[in-house]
């Protein structure tokens, strides 16, 4: 390991330190703590474990690209890291940190239905395992279609919303069931990120409403992760991804995420024909490769492409509804492509991420003032959205997390990932609002909206008390 990368690791784990020092115990739930994280194991822990030879060597996208200009770039992107972190902390996001009360966790338990929030995501399921949804979006980038851009959009953040609502109005000892339930439906997708996300998102809601998940529980997240995530790494590297991108149905997914798993188990690799899972993790997450080409392109003297179409890459999160001749400017809004085409990179998927995808645009320095922007940019929105707690800004903290853990995809693909945070906020504040104009009719009005059931200011008393005693028992177990 050179002097050079190990500084930048140093410098990594200073920016996670300051981030657990200002922030405190709940650094965790925070969205640019996840960014922040991201980074390390992006920029640092898949550096360390390509350090090794044994695994260095089946890492495709180091062909051509010399090591010191990869430790060089990663040393660049680790101050710019620190520097994002210290301007982020400089807006002081701590002072902002609310959490549910009981009134606000029983009003989110009834707007969040689980079961209306289930009869939405049917068709944009129904859309993915039919080869039209989620994955179609991987392979076709800003070309895929309206459907397409839907299931992308929501499934995922929808598939958390769900579960949450399942559990606010049934208690945590469905927990695992509910995990179960969501993993499945995701796995089938063919893709590992989603798991993680949905997994990470329904632990934070689930926290920022005062329901926390036992150590048995996260010990069961984490075992149902890995496995599902062996599973489809293990099919992908027999059979490909052919099926995920095919009219296969949800059976035959499921059963190919088993086939692969069990493939993974009993599959032996004696000959070296084929990197093991370590191996293909570590490359998996190369993040300063793509970087590390473009300096050393730079380097022998390649120029910087400017900021003009830095900035024109960020209209991708501009609706074709809106923009009608998006689709045109489709080579503009792909950042990284361009990049490959002028630098001389491999075509390959390289992994840009947020702190590489415009290196090749902005240069060291002014990437490094781009990322200082926008940790001021990242402090002030979380202070905005932990001022107070709402349900509209509980939904808007769940696109927030995808957002953060779409890191690999960089800022045009992050700002995406926040479109369905508007459509969902002003949802749920008409929701909110429809709601409140029922409970200030008069009484005998409000029992007919009401069905003379339940009255609309309030919660089955059933839903509330088992809510109420979980929220008591939960919290008895803060110290």
């Amino acid at each position: 390991m050179s002097a050079t990368l190990l500084t930048a690791l140093c410098l990594q784990a200073l920016a996670v330190a300051l981030m657990r020092h200002r922030l405190g115990p709940g650094w965790l739930r925070r969205p640019m703590t996840l960014v922040v994280l991201a980074a390390i194991l992006y920029q640092g822990v898949s550096q360390i474990l390509l350090a090794i030879p044994a695994i260095r060597v089946w890492d495709y996208y180091r062909v051509g690209i010399a090591q010191r200009y990869i430790d060089s770039a990663t040393l660049i992107m680790s101050v710019g890291l620190l520097v994002l972190v210290i301007c982020y902390l400089v807006t002081k996001p701590e002072r902002a940190a609310a959490t549910m009360s009981r009134h606000e966790t029983l009003m989110a338990a009834r707007i969040l239905d689980w079961r209306i929030i289930a009869v939405v995501c049917i068709p944009l399921a129904v859309l993915t395992y039919t080869g039209r949804g989620y994955n179609s979006s991987l392979i076709a980038g800003p070309t895929t279609g309206y459907w397409t851009d839907l299931a992308s959009t929501f499934l995922t953040v929808l598939v958390a919303l769900a579960a949450f609502g399942f559990l606010l109005r049934n208690g945590m000892r469905w927990f695992v069931l509910v995990l179960i339930g969501q993993s499945i439906l995701l796995a089938a997708a063919g893709e590992r990120t989603p798991l993680v996300i949905d997994a990470i998102q329904l632990i934070i809601l689930l926290s920022q409403a005062g329901l926390r998940p036992t150590h048995r529980q996260l010990a069961a997240t984490l075992a149902l992760t890995i496995v599902a995530i062996l599973g489809i790494t293990g099919y992908r590297a027999v059979s490909g991804r052919s099926i995920y991108y095919s009219d296969s149905g949800l059976k035959q997914r499921v059963l190919a995420v088993g086939r692969g798993l069990y493939g993974v188990v009993h599959t032996s690799n004696v000959n070296d024909t084929h990197p093991g899972l370590v191996a293909q993790a570590a490359g998996r997450l190369d993040g300063n490769a793509f970087a590390g080409g473009i300096l050393q392109s730079m380097h022998f003297g390649h120029p910087a492409l400017g900021a003009a179409p830095a900035g024109e890459s960020v209209l991708l999160i501009v609706p074709r509804e809106i923009w009608s001749s998006k689709l045109t400017h489709s080579a503009g809004l792909n950042p990284a492509l361009t990049e490959l085409q002028d630098f001389g990179l491999q075509r390959i998927n390289f992994l840009p991420t947020l702190l590489g995808l415009y290196f090749g645009f902005l240069g060291p320095y002014e990437l490094i003032a781009l990322l200082a922007v926008l940790g001021i940019l990242g402090g002030w929105g979380e202070r905005w959205l932990f001022r107070q707690a709402s349900t509209v800004r509980l939904v808007v903290l769940a696109s927030s997390i995808q957002a953060a853990l779409a890191y690999e995809k960089g800022l045009p693909g992050m700002l995406a990932e926040l479109r369905a945070a508007v459509v969902l906020a002003i949802a749920v504040k008409l929701i909110e609002l429809a709601r409140r104009r029922t409970a200030t009719l008069p009484r005998r009005e409000r029992a007919h909206h009401a069905g003379a059931a339940v009255l609309p200011g309030t919660l089955p008393e059933t839903l509330s008390g088992n809510l109420s005693g979980q929220l008591d028992a939960d919290r008895s177990r803060v110290p």
